[in-house]
């Protein structure tokens, strides 16, 4: 690589690579709209991560294979300057005026695409917060003719808008999307593994083979993505999860009838905090941004050890089985 291991893997993290593979989302979010999900939710995960592989490996290969030569004669250090929009400026450099309008017209519609997913997606999420006790109740009310969760919408449509604000330019934005919804893949591993402990009897219409290696090798995976946003983008981000995380807890308290509820819902999170702030702490000490206290590799191998660590501890730490039926009850 031109820029060796810290390139790939800040490439991967801030470049938009990652971005580039998070449409799994939506699917699982509409699976319950899905007939037969059992089916044709794995079919649909395996054909997007498939489609995404091939559709930017062959963008790579255009791309590697349509830059000038002479510009990369002394390596490849300036060709973000040279080329700050690759497709465009390189249609351009070739004389191919309408592919580079082309460019320009798929830049601006595409993104249009991916927001209609998250809003058909995101309402459907907020509303499960809402039935779980997490939200406020008011976002559980469904339109009883559309059949959509009409609230939970307008506040998705209300955050995209604020979302956009603070960002100075996509590539920033991208960076920190990036990172928030690997954050929210993360937690599936450690769910999946305390759910194996804790409620075996559950039924598993799905189930991963190999998920003793797959789950902590997964989470590891995610924590190493994030670790690379750089402390410019988590110093802030998971500094306002444990924030909101405090204010969660200080409006329950509130209300002393919970307080036991409240305890025993805090030390089944607690595992998720330690993890943010250990990501915090090694952040502003590693070379991503940090104060290079602690070089390369030895930063991310240091990532690797705090996340197999917090996978065993959130595994652990799970509500038992007979909360969760007595709270799947009370959602429904």
């Amino acid at each position: 690589a031109p820029f060796g291991f810290a390139g790939v893997a800040g490439a991967v993290s801030a470049g938009g690579i990652i971005f580039a593979y998070l449409g799994l989302t939506p699917i699982v979010s509409v699976a319950g709209e899905v007939r037969d999900p059992q089916r044709t939710i794995p079919i649909a995960l395996i054909l997007s991560v498939t489609l995404s592989t091939i559709i930017y490996l062959l963008l790579q290969v255009a791309f590697l294979g349509s830059v000038p030569a002479a510009t990369v004669a002394h390596g490849w250090h300036g060709i973000a300057k040279l080329f700050a929009l690759p497709f465009h400026d390189i249609a351009i450099a070739l004389g191919i005026g309408w592919l580079s309008f082309l460019v320009v017209c798929d830049a601006v519609i595409s993104p249009s695409g991916c927001g209609n997913i998250y809003m058909n997606a995101t309402p459907r999420v907020v509303y499960g917060w809402a039935r779980g006790g997490t939200f406020f109740r008011a976002f559980t009310k469904v339109d009883v003719k559309s059949g959509i969760p009409r609230r939970a919408l307008w506040l998705t449509f209300a955050l995209s808008i604020f979302w956009t604000l603070p960002f100075p330019s996509w590539s920033a934005m991208i960076s920190v999307v990036s990172a928030a919804l690997v954050l929210s893949y993360a937690v599936a591993p450690i769910t999946t593994a305390a759910l194996r402990r804790n409620a075996p009897e559950m039924p598993r219409p799905f189930r991963v083979r190999g998920f003793a290696v797959l789950g902590p090798l997964s989470f590891i995976v995610a924590a190493l993505i994030v670790y690379w946003s750089g402390w410019g983008t988590l110093s802030w981000l998971l500094g306002l999860q444990i924030a909101l995380y405090a204010a969660y807890v200080a409006y329950v308290a509130r209300d002393r009838s919970r307080h036991a509820e409240l305890g025993r819902d805090v030390r089944a999170s607690l595992w998720l905090i330690g993890f943010y702030a250990l990501m915090m702490i090694l952040s502003w000490l590693g070379t991503f941004g940090g104060k290079g206290a602690i070089g390369s590799p030895w930063d991310s191998v240091l990532a690797a050890v705090i996340a197999l660590a917090i996978y065993g501890w959130g595994a652990r730490t799970g509500l038992p089985s007979t909360q969760l039926a007595l709270e799947s009850g009370e959602a429904d």
